[in-house]
């Protein structure tokens, strides 16, 4: 019965068919054509990694074809280094730290204890620790001691940034908007010194009122806060300046621009320059000499001598992604290392032998109860309390 009711011939079935072959027909040519290696996506990638394993098995050159691919898919945090500290409950020496994240300035003792000071940012310490100047809000320059406790505060309609103070905690020096200004240690007297980079901190010179900062022009510049006049200046022909530091007995001025660094004497003599191959982010002097560490990316942190701007191959440390601070202890012997990428403060010694002491979720510890803790800023390493 089946077989018999195939052989009727439906009245049109045919047209039908015709018109239903048109139409595929049709769309087929019409269709999004898919390459064969997409048809193939899967196959390919498993094949890939597949391939990737086993180079890195075999070969140190394999094992960066693995960092590639790790990267080609979107690794977000860098592994640091290992063993590492889950918390900073000791600092390896002597001083506190200052540090600053989204939720504000944050003091950090020798014992590991932290205290946060408020909402405060671009804080400095004074010269023995004894107070912190800061910003709050945007538009308040703020004079408190390391408990938090407000002693001063001065307002402008003008942002303010990078306050700094002299060496003996007399003048605080900062920027309103696009002009240097000084104001005395109690807030009292305050004075505009000039056209300044507001990108750039000023930095006095130790044992003196004289604060150098980067003109408007992108020249170095020196003058003197108490007679309220320049010095000299200094013109950089490789672009302005982005951070500007004294040695610790005034007689080196470091100029670092984005890739090179330039050294001053106390007159606006050059002693010496030299490229870097790379980006220069941050730079700190040891308490003592002319040697200055500098967060060179990619890359990692070097040790550079101010009097002829040789790096001697001093690389202190290297590591894979972004570094944004450094800072040297008290004592000299070790060097903070700001790693964002890693979500670690290495602690290096500067001196003797190689000796790293690393903490890891510094963001967590800095930022309770937020969802994404942003790592945070070091803004110096003091004297002890």
């Amino acid at each position: 019965m089946k077989r018999e009711l195939q052989r009727i011939e439906i009245p049109g079935e045919h047209d039908a068919r015709q018109r239903t072959w048109r139409v595929v027909q049709a769309a087929f040519a019409e269709r999004e054509r898919v390459t064969w290696p997409r048809r193939h996506a899967r196959s390919l990638v498993l094949a890939a990694a597949g391939a990737a394993i086993v180079a890195a098995a075999v070969t140190p050159p394999g094992r960066s074809v693995v960092n590639s691919l790790r990267d080609a898919v979107g690794r977000e945090k860098v592994v640091g280094v290992r063993p590492a500290h889950r918390e900073l409950v000791r600092l390896p020496a002597s001083g506190r730290l200052l540090l600053e994240s989204p939720g504000g300035s944050w003091v950090v003792g020798e014992s590991g204890s932290r205290r946060r000071l408020g909402p405060y940012r671009m804080a400095s310490w004074s010269p023995r620790g004894l107070y912190v100047a800061a910003i709050l809000r945007g538009f308040e320059l703020v004079a408190l001691d390391p408990k938090g406790d407000v002693r001063w505060t001065r307002g402008r309609k003008q942002r303010l940034a990078f306050p700094r103070w002299s060496y003996e905690g007399y003048r605080i020096a900062y920027l309103s908007e696009s002009t240097l200004r000084v104001v005395t240690g109690d807030g009292e007297q305050d004075w505009g010194l000039g056209s300044a980079d507001p990108g750039v901190a000023p930095a006095w010179r130790p044992g003196t009122h004289d604060v150098a900062y980067v003109g408007t022009d992108g020249d170095v510049r020196v003058a003197d806060a108490d007679a309220r006049r320049l010095l000299w200046r200094a013109a950089v022909r490789f672009g302005a300046p982005r951070q500007l530091l004294w040695s610790a007995d005034g007689s080196r001025l470091v100029a670092i621009g984005p890739q090179w660094v330039k050294s001053f004497d106390p007159r606006g003599r050059t002693l010496g320059y030299a490229p870097i191959k790379g980006y220069a982010s941050a730079a700190t002097f040891a308490p003592r000499g002319h040697r200055f560490a500098l967060i060179v990316r990619p890359g990692g942190v070097l040790v550079v001598g101010a009097d002829t701007m040789r790096f001697h191959n001093r690389l202190l440390f290297a590591g894979a992604g972004r570094f944004n601070g450094v800072a040297w202890s008290p004592d000299g012997q070790w060097i903070l290392v700001s790693w964002p990428s890693a979500d670690q403060f290495l602690f290096v010694r500067s001196t003797g032998s190689r000796h790293i002491v690393a903490v890891a979720n510094v963001a967590e510890q800095f930022n309770p109860g937020a969802r994404a803790p942003a790592f945070p800023r070091v803004d110096g390493w003091c004297c002890a309390s």
